[in-house]
């Protein structure tokens, strides 16, 4: 593999890849994100998938448009996604204020999974 492209901004990520020792760029997905799935396994799958698809179709594009300019090489796109849930029911992004006197069983900790 030559080229490995993270779809994302997040720091924590970021740390991740460099602590296994990879060298990649990072590309962050700007596009909606859209929930349809019905679990919360099946929602980060969701929107991780949609922020690699997005950064990829952007290389394709950029490769089609400007082939004077880049290698050919096989490139990985990296695209993964958080979110909050509680008892299965997504509450939100991480980071995004949740109204706990609505939800006053929330943990005040969580688990990454």
């Amino acid at each position: 593999m030559s080229r490995i492209v993270l779809a994302s901004a997040s720091p924590r990520r970021k740390e991740l890849l460099e602590q296994v020792g990879l060298e990649f760029e990072i590309c962050p997905a700007k596009g909606e994100e859209v929930i349809t799935a019905g679990s919360v396994d099946g929602a980060v799958l969701e929107l991780s998938r949609q922020k690699a698809e997005e950064v990829a179709a952007g290389i394709l594009s950029y490769n089609e448009i400007h082939p004077e300019l880049v290698t050919p090489q096989d490139i990985l796109v990296i695209g993964a996604d958080t979110v909050v849930a509680c008892d299965g029911n997504i509450l939100g992004k991480r980071m995004q204020p949740i109204c706990f006197r609505c939800c006053p069983d929330i943990p005040t900790a969580y688990t990454r999974e």
